[in-house]
């Protein structure tokens, strides 16, 4: 029996055995069993984030807008700069339920905090400022963006539907509950400051040789080496935080100390010109475990020439050229065959690379130097006279021969004077009494209110926003669609530069593209004050510009573009006859170069016409408020065309204010090769 008892028991024990094997093997070789994940865990030591190599901003013949340059900085071991936060400590004492607890964590952080002192008071000497700004930068520029982090993915795990839960709930328990997350970037030297040159890059090694939980370390800086050229195109980066993370997703994730686009091109453009991280995984050994290549950003080509964007810009800045010097003044150039923009200023302008630590006095700025002058909409004046021609003469309302009677008197009640008979006490119909009279061509030569403030009576109401639509208004000006930055987006939203539709009804639309179904209508009674460019009507000067080269090209409108790689738009016929086009061009081309026309004066002795350069041109002002305008397109005997738009605020009269600016501008176009 006692055999049999024996025999029994050591089939038992060979088959546990056997199943104690199977299941060591079994967690040996699979390599998704918990064990291997372990035995990972064990063999990883620490990582290394590779930060991406942000792309180039290039202008349309290569040179470069936005590249990053080597620089070294001064890092603390977050071991360290923690200490300097007062929720580092809130979180120690809320851990603590005595006074003993209490002091036996004072007692252990003792030594690293006598450390950080002396760090702070290094740091002080060296860059000659107080302990407190040292403090003061160690949290601004370490602790804190840390910290929003880790609330910010405590949030997350507390309500991951939601976008951020720090507002909500306990505040101490957010704290307690962020304190528990463990970031790689707290293992990690942070940059504290810049080191300016060799010098300090010596001097720093030099004085922080002895001391723990410093590092002299080597990075990248984004620069701007034209400086304020294009500054609100170009844009610039900011450090990136955790309230900019609803823009990432996990292939293009950010940490902190990285950089991301703040506006321009650099925000509008940022999953393509970022790149991706890369990593580098290491053994307690300190082997490579694994390694992740980070992917470089890609190079973004504009259209605009820098050189002259900087010619423009110098041109505005000089008070003896610039006959409304100190002004805030907005103007675009457009190749009409390429449809390229060729030059976006905006002034007052500023220098991209001290930007974001000007950004408090850049906001309140007098004549808001961040407000990009040709993506803002403005009442357009008679600069919208020749559209509003295009739209009359179309519909049958008028016939280039037909004239509507501009008297030397008072326009009924309710109805805009002419600009003539308000200044010299004079009427239209006295001065073309032996040109043809107030007709077509000659009211788009002395810009007559009287003329357009009827015609456009004349146009059913939805049949005028109907042709504005067309030429572009009430919709935005400028949008990207270069396939490879659209993919860089993958499923989140494209972005977009910042700009108003404009208004081309009695009341305020909605925000975004807007079908013209969907646009609120235009009251009968503003018909009159929309012929001139007034009342309720705006639009921005890039909008302007895009209705202007639909004339130029003969009829046919297309959007412009800024990203050169982008293909250019198709576009679509607006139908307008050759009888209407001829009507439009002789009155623009009279502005210019016939007695009586309101830029005459300016363009008198220019040469242009001389040089085989056809220039038509409209101005335009307005009031209440007051700017001025003048919208243009010039021409060469081989083809090469541009239009170019100048807005002034608070510029009296088209023609003086914005007159000789148009005209130096298609000087600077012929100076750079676009007009031959």
């Amino acid at each position: 029996m006692s055999n049999k008892r024996l025999k029994i028991f050591a089939i038992f024990c060979t088959l546990f055995a056997g199943v104690c094997i199977l299941r060591l093997a079994y967690i040996q070789l699979n390599p998704h069993s918990v064990w291997q994940g372990q035995l990972e865990k064990i063999r990883t030591g620490k990582s290394t984030e590779l930060n991406p190599l942000r792309g180039k901003i290039l202008d349309r013949n290569g040179k470069i807008l936005a590249t990053n340059e080597a620089c070294f900085t001064l890092g603390i071991d977050y071991r360290f700069a923690r200490l300097a936060d007062r929720r580092f400590w809130q979180v120690q004492l809320l851990k603590c339920s005595n006074e003993t607890e209490r002091e036996k964590v004072k007692a252990k952080f003792q030594q690293d905090y006598s450390t950080l002192n002396e760090i702070i008071a290094l740091c002080a000497e060296f860059k000659k400022c107080t302990p407190e700004q040292i403090t003061e930068m160690i949290n601004k520029q370490i602790n804190d963006p840390l910290w929003e982090l880790r609330l910010y993915l405590a949030g997350k795990r507390k309500s991951p539907n939601q976008e951020l839960e720090q507002t909500s709930g306990d505040a101490n328990e957010l704290l307690l509950a962020a304190s528990e997350i463990d970031i790689a970037e707290m293992h990690q030297f942070q940059p504290l400051f810049k080191l300016e040159n060799e010098d300090e890059v010596l001097a720093a090694q030099l004085k922080f040789i002895d001391i723990d939980g410093v590092e002299v370390q080597p990075g990248s800086e984004r620069i701007y080496p034209y400086k304020d050229a294009a500054s609100l195109v170009i844009g610039w980066v900011k450090p990136w935080n955790s309230t900019d993370q609803q823009n990432s997703d996990e292939d293009d994730k950010y940490s902190p100390g990285d950089m991301t686009g703040f506006c321009g091109i650099e925000y509008v453009c940022e999953p393509y010109l970022k790149g991706r991280q890369g990593k580098i995984v290491y053994s307690i050994d300190n082997e490579v475990v694994s390694r992740t290549e980070r992917v470089p950003g890609g190079d973004v080509k504009l259209t605009i020439d820098i050189d002259l964007q900087n010619k423009t810009e110098d041109l505005l800045k000089n008070p003896n050229l610039n006959p409304v010097f100190g002004k805030a003044i907005g103007i675009v150039i457009i190749d009409v065959n390429s449809t390229d923009i060729l030059t976006m200023a905006s002034i007052p302008d500023f220098d991209l690379n001290t930007a974001r630590q000007d950004y408090s006095k850049l906001l309140k700025g007098e004549n808001q130097p961040l407000l990009n002058r040709v993506l803002n909409s403005y009442p357009p004046g008679s600069s919208a006279k020749p559209i509003i021609l295009s739209a009359g003469l179309s519909d049958k309302k008028i016939t280039p021969s037909e004239v509507i009677s501009c008297p030397a008197a008072p326009a009924p009640t309710g109805w805009p004077n002419c600009m003539i008979f308000r200044t010299q006490n004079s009427s239209h119909d006295q001065l073309w009494e032996y040109e043809g009279g107030n007709n077509a061509r000659n009211a788009l030569r002395g810009s007559c209110n009287i003329y357009f403030s009827r015609l456009a009576s004349r146009v059913e109401p939805e049949t005028l926003q109907h042709w504005l639509y067309k030429f572009g208004f009430g919709q935005p000006a400028l949008e990207i669609k270069d396939p490879a930055i659209i993919d860089s987006f993958r499923d989140r939203p494209v972005r977009k530069f910042p700009q108003p539709n404009g208004i081309i009804s009695s009341s305020i639309p909605k925000v975004g593209n807007i079908p013209f179904e969907d646009l609120p209508p235009l009251d009968p009674e503003e018909r009159k004050f929309f012929g001139i460019g007034q009342g309720n009507f705006r639009a921005t000067p890039l909008q302007v510009a895009n209705a202007f080269a639909a004339i130029a090209r003969g009829g046919v409108f297309k959007y412009s573009r800024i990203i050169a790689t982008q293909p250019a738009d198709a576009g679509y016929n607006l139908n307008l006859s050759q009888q209407t086009l001829a009507t439009i061009y002789d009155g623009m081309h009279a502005v210019v170069n016939e007695a009586h026309g309101t830029a005459n004066a300016q363009f008198a002795g220019s040469g242009f016409e001389g040089k085989g350069i056809k220039v038509y041109g409209k101005t335009g002002s307005t009031e209440k408020p007051y700017h001025a305008w003048f919208a243009g397109f010039a021409k060469d005997s081989s083809g090469k065309e541009v239009v170019f738009v100048v807005l002034v605020e608070g510029g009296q009269h088209g023609g003086s204010d914005a007159g000789p600016l148009a005209r130096d501008v298609v000087a600077l176009c012929i100076e750079q090769g676009y007009l031959k």
